[in-house]
């Protein structure tokens, strides 16, 4: 399991923190990436490089982000910005692939 943390200096105008960009390659039933670590705040786009035979998906049911049907060979974007903080799961839609192990989590901090 990879562990993907990234955080960024603020714009300096008085903005919200800096855009957060990740990609997740999907494989077989498995992402390589299973944490996400963003702010209150923050701008998330997440890129799903799907690399293996079946259809995917990234999907967090709290935040109503939804980005599905990524076909094999494909990649498929979502951006996002959480308000609330706290930890959000992150899962592959497809029947089976959440139940087989096709999750992750996304921290939002302050």
């Amino acid at each position: 399991m990879a562990l993907m943390a990234l955080s960024a200096c603020g714009t300096g105008g008085g903005g919200g923190p800096a855009p957060l960009a990740v990609t997740i390659t999907a494989k077989d039933i498995s992402y390589d990436t299973t944490a996400i670590t963003a702010k209150v705040g923050q701008a998330v786009t997440v890129t799903l490089n799907n690399t293996g035979a079946l259809d995917h998906s990234f999907v967090i049911d709290e935040l109503g982000v939804k980005l599905e049907n990524v076909k094999a060979g494909t990649t498929g974007t979502v951006t996002f910005t959480p308000q609330t903080a706290g930890t959000y799961t992150f899962y592959c839609s497809v029947p089976g692939h959440k139940q087989a192990g096709m999750v992750g989590t996304l921290t939002v901090t302050q």
